[in-house]
């Protein structure tokens, strides 16, 4: 064993040789106290990090694939293109709408996602989060998109391309100007193969704007009359037994539904419950509610359930519509809980009157990290009219706040070791002013300033080797205690109901090392000084 070390060791004690230096062993005791504290931070941040990020992917997919505008209705061509792609592992189409979501006299504002039974499988995690119920009934037999009705014709830049190609009005072209006959004449100094025949007054014609307007108002008037209900023709008894004939007795038979018979005492005809579509709710909004599986619910939009009637020009009336509860959720994310509602895409199809369109198309890949490189090639694929935002950009100001906390915490808990830092130098100098007359001896028979410095640095990094393991030990078993607890947190303040934890190899090892190179710099500079000082100054008073 070299000198250096053996002496190091021993000046690690004391004079008697027996105790460990009280000195020694307060520096001792600040490392291991930094170190658990630092382990017990990082651990923690890191739990809260990796907790929100599988909650936020549990209920959203990896890649949001989004079109500029509210129409979006060739998605079935996105489906296409971005499921070729190798680093996808499932696509799906989903739409969203906020909603109030009612049960009896209680109401709540809720977001009403609307998705496939493959994207439940193959996008998200919600089979896997179902406390209550099951997806079986999610979608109903039979059921299909809503079919859009066709989009008026797009004339609005016609009449100039016809003006482009047809200078002079030919016949079943209408000109820019229409004329009447007048009592007067043109004005002087404008040319009648410019206004026209002398006699007639030109009038400005209708824009296309106009003309659209006109025609929407019309086919919104008549889309209000073929709803409105025929009023005024009775037909007669011999027609009524007529049609009645054409039905067996099981087909008249009233449906056995306790709420429907309820509806029909008090005037108000409810469906079958068994035909409702169906919808599953998160635990907190379930228990805010008194909502169960099985139980009929309502979505409506929120001024209705206001009290607001709204009425669109066209005479459609506020939108809403019954469901029965077939699941219960629980996602962990408090946000989620209790504001985010499941239901059939067809059925939020026609909850949000908009035909066969939905929000955006969502993915889930095989890779987590590829994420942002693959939302990135498909806006190239696709074009400038779609774009697309990975997990982390939707979720960005959540894990920035996340990742600065987490760097800001680090940063004052490593100051306990810096505190504990100092002790080391402090003790280092007391052994350096207590052994100069041994260091002088040492000097004068030839060792060596790299001896004497990997004698006094030794020290260092012992206090720090045996203060990191002591606080390993403190700060594991402190988490291995909350890892085992749940110890629990308030889900409206925290978003998540206990305290997360991550036992990770690599938070053990980030924190030794930063303790150990915290207590080995420390030593530099009083094992230096030790390392310069010359014989004849530690013999001097001698």
């Amino acid at each position: 064993m070299s000198y250096s070390f053996q002496i190091g060791v021993r000046y690690l004690r004391s004079k008697k040789r027996a105790n460990v230096s009280m000195i020694t062993l307060i520096s001792i005791i600040g490392v291991a106290l930094g170190v658990a504290a630092l382990l017990a931070v990082l651990s923690i941040t890191t739990g809260f990090e990796n907790a929100f990020r599988d909650k936020v992917l549990g209920v959203n997919a990896h890649v949001l694939v989004l079109k500029y505008g509210r129409e979006f209705r060739d998605y079935r061509e996105v489906l296409r293109t971005v499921s070729d792609m190798d680093e996808v592992a499932g696509v799906a189409p989903f739409s969203i709408n906020e909603m109030m979501f009612t049960k009896g006299e209680r109401r709540a504002v809720v977001l009403v996602k609307g998705v496939t039974p493959k994207g439940l499988q193959t996008v998200l995690d919600l089979p896997n989060q179902m406390i209550a119920g099951n997806l079986e009934a999610h979608r109903r037999p039979g059921s299909h998109p809503t079919p859009t009705p066709p989009a008026p014709e797009d004339r609005t830049w016609q009449w100039l391309r016809t003006l482009k190609n047809n200078p002079t009005p030919e016949k079943g072209v209408r000109p820019l100007f229409e004329r009447v006959k007048g009592d007067e004449g043109t004005e002087a100094g404008v040319d009648d193969e410019e206004v026209g025949a002398p006699g007639e007054q030109p009038v400005r014609r209708k824009t296309i704007w106009e003309e659209e307007a006109e025609q929407r108002t019309a086919q919104r008037e008549a889309q209000r009359r073929a709803r409105r209900a025929n009023i005024g023709k009775v037909a007669k008894p011999n027609d009524i037994e007529a049609m009645l004939g054409e039905f067996d007795d099981d087909a008249l038979a009233l449906p056995d539904d306790p709420g429907w018979e309820a509806g029909l005492s008090q005037g108000q005809g409810q469906e079958p419950l068994d035909a409702l579509p169906g919808i599953i709710v998160g635990k907190t909004l379930a228990e805010d509610l008194g909502v169960e599986v099985g139980d009929r619910v309502r979505l409506i939009s929120p001024l209705a359930a206001l009290g607001m009637a709204l009425s669109e020009p066209g005479g459609a009336s506020t939108r809403s519509r019954e469901f029965r509860v077939i699941g219960v959720f629980q996602a962990g994310f408090q946000e989620y809980d209790s504001g985010l509602v499941y239901t059939d895409l067809f059925e939020a199809q026609r909850l949000f009157d908009e035909g066969d369109n939905v929000t955006g198309v969502e993915l889930r890949v095989h890779d987590l990290d590829t994420s942002f490189a693959l939302a990135r090639r498909i806006e190239q694929d696709l074009g400038g009219a779609f774009h697309s935002l990975d997990w982390s950009e939707l979720n960005r100001n959540l894990f920035t706040a996340l990742e600065v906390q987490k760097i800001a915490l680090t940063l004052v808990i490593a100051t306990i070791i810096f505190v504990a830092a100092f002790n080391v130098i402090a003790t280092l100098i007391m052994i350096v002013l207590e052994k100069k007359r041994e260091i002088a001896i040492l000097k004068a028979m030839g060792a060596t300033d790299g001896t004497v410095l990997g004698i006094f640095m030794l020290q260092g990094v012992v206090v720090g080797v045996i203060g990191t393991f002591l606080g390993v030990l403190v700060g594991g078993g402190l988490i291995a205690y909350l890892d085992k607890i749940h110890y629990a947190l308030d889900p409206k303040v925290y978003l998540i109901d206990h305290l997360p934890v991550v036992l990770n190899p690599t938070v053990f090892l980030v924190t030794i090392g930063i303790a150990l190179l915290i207590c080995t710099v420390s030593t530099i500079a009083p094992s230096w000084w030790a390392a310069r000082m010359l014989p004849v100054d530690g013999l001097r008073y001698e």
